[in-house]
């Protein structure tokens, strides 16, 4: 029998077996496929897994090694400084600033220039007080400590207070030595509003320094609009006595003397002799019997516990007629030292010692208001009145023309 052809095998091929012997040949290889691709199969959720973790972890190595995001400030002096995006170590370049930090971010002050006295901690929380003190920046107390303040870790210098080129100069000195950004803040009593509104952008408190500069600005323009109406022959003759024998003084145009200017009082100590002196200076019991005031105000650690005993002051008009008075002091004195936002509080109760009709103001109220925002300290009527040290006066005679 001869071979069959190609021809007539193909056509079997085609015939009825050949759609079963295709569907064999394909269930054959899926199971190949199969068992080949399963182990792979099996790896490829881990796979992603890890494919995930890397991805997570990548982000936080590179935000590690980048440098911190900075923006660029521009302070009161005009001085354009770079400062971190997010702040939360602050250090103080002098007493002033002590008192507007505290204020403002007293969870991120890293330290005093000038720690509290021990009697403040009855209105400033203990865990501030016991912060370390590290000296003014300035050298004002000599006692600057470098190393100190670069222990602290601190990411912002603040200074307050006034400044010229020269000053502006030693700020751009200071801040290249230490590597930290220092800025200043106005420190003049009738800018206040606005120092707060800057300090707040510096530190990322913009609605708090909204808030503590729109407080600022309804006081002072209230005492400007009363002072104003105060004749300048209804304006008393003011003599401020400071230290301990209540000689060292301070003069009118002095960044010491500007709540007296403000709450309508004329300071005796204005002639050229003392003017000469930086800010005041001394002078004698007998300047002061020339002068013989109208009203004596004291610093809070001079001699208004013995002033109406003292014969050789009790010949004064003001001695005599009953118009000596204290400044309140803790944790900071009202009227100055430092020249800060505690004179807020300072021209009012001097406004209302000196002008009680114009500057009808409770006092009472007004100093628990003033602690509690400024302080963070709730006081009670109490300890209010003990802080105040004054009965209002009765209007008082018109002083001498």
């Amino acid at each position: 029998m001869p071979a069959p052809s190609m021809a007539s095998t193909a056509t079997r091929m085609r015939g009825p077996l050949a759609p079963m012997t295709r569907a064999v040949l394909v269930r054959i290889l899926v199971r190949i496929l199969v068992r080949i691709l399963a182990p792979v199969l099996a790896l490829m959720p881990a796979l992603a897994g890890c494919a995930r973790t890397a991805t997570v972890d990548e982000p936080a190595a590179d935000a590690s090694a980048s440098p911190a995001r900075t923006t660029a400030f521009t302070d009161s002096a005009g001085r354009r400084v770079e400062l971190p995006d997010q702040i939360t170590r602050i250090a103080s370049a002098n007493p002033s600033a002590d008192a507007m930090l505290y204020a403002m971010a007293p969870d991120e002050l890293v330290g005093w220039s000038s720690a509290p006295g021990d009697a403040a901690s009855a209105y400033i929380d203990q865990r501030y007080v016991d912060l370390p003190e590290y000296g003014r920046l300035d050298g004002g107390s000599g006692d600057f400590s470098r190393e100190a303040l670069l222990a602290s870790g601190a990411q912002v210098v603040v200074d307050v207070g006034q400044w010229d080129e020269e000053r502006a100069s030693q700020l751009d000195a200071l801040q290249e030595e230490l590597g930290i950004p220092v800025i200043v803040i106005d420190g003049s009593l009738s800018a206040s509003g606005d120092a707060f509104r800057l300090l707040g952008r510096a530190l990322g408190k913009t609605d708090l320094g909204d808030q503590m500069g729109a407080y600022a600005d309804t006081i002072l323009d209230d005492v400007r609009t009363k002072a104003a109406a105060i004749p300048q022959d209804r304006r008393p003759h003011v003599y401020y006595g400071e230290g301990e024998d209540g000689l060292s003084t301070t003069t009118a145009g002095s960044v010491h003397s500007q709540v007296f200017e403000m709450a309508g009082a004329a300071l005796v100590a204005d002639d050229a002799a003392v003017r000469a002196q930086r800010d005041g200076g001394t002078v004698s019991l007998e300047q002061v019997r020339a002068w013989n005031p109208d009203v004596i105000v004291l610093a809070p650690d001079s001699i208004g516990s013995t002033i109406e005993h003292d014969a050789s002051w009790t010949a004064l008009d003001a001695v005599t007629n009953g118009r000596c008075y204290t400044a309140p002091g803790e944790p900071y004195s009202w009227i100055d030292r430092p020249p800060g936002p505690n004179r807020l509080l300072g021209v009012q109760w001097l406004g209302s010692i000196l002008h009680p009709e114009t500057f009808d103001y409770d006092m009472v109220a007004r100093t628990e208001e003033f602690y509690s925002l400024f302080y963070h300290h709730d006081l009670t009527d109490k300890e209010a009145r003990a802080l105040l040290n004054q009965q209002k006066p009765t209007p008082s005679p018109s002083p001498r023309g």
